[in-house]
């Protein structure tokens, strides 16, 4: 028994599974050479920079605004998963406290990178 019967069963011309698997001969089905071989398409992988990471400043205060709710909103929502394991082993209703939960991470990192941009320390600047 080879590894492909154990992955891909045989799919007779004309049957129902066809149109699930697909044929043999289908360039696009699920026997086609870039899922057999595991390939990737060629294109680079984008590289990050230390740019790529910084802090915004505060030289303009409207993307300076722009990027703090940005930011805090993205905040807000990673913090709803941990909060969703809390509220799924208790029986009780913590819709509100999950709402109010979001609000302040969202609103802790917002203030947190609206004060480092607009006050940023002296000696992280003498890093760059």
């Amino acid at each position: 028994m080879s590894d492909e019967d154990l992955v891909r069963p045989h799919v007779e011309p004309g049957g129902p599974l066809e149109r699930i698997f697909g044929a043999e001969t289908d360039r696009k089905g699920w026997g086609r050479v870039s899922i057999r071989l595991n390939t990737h398409p060629l294109h680079r992988m984008p590289r990050i920079k230390q740019a790529d990471l910084l802090l915004p400043n505060g030289q303009n205060p409207l993307r300076l605004a722009g990027d703090c709710l940005v930011i805090g909103a993205l905040f807000g929502t990673i913090a709803y998963f941990p909060l969703l394991m809390v509220a799924l082993t208790t029986t009780l209703d913590l819709r509100l406290w999950i709402g109010v939960a979001m609000g302040a991470a969202g609103a802790a990192a917002a203030l947190y990178v609206f004060f480092r941009a607009w006050w940023p320390d002296t000696k992280d600047l003498d890093r760059f």
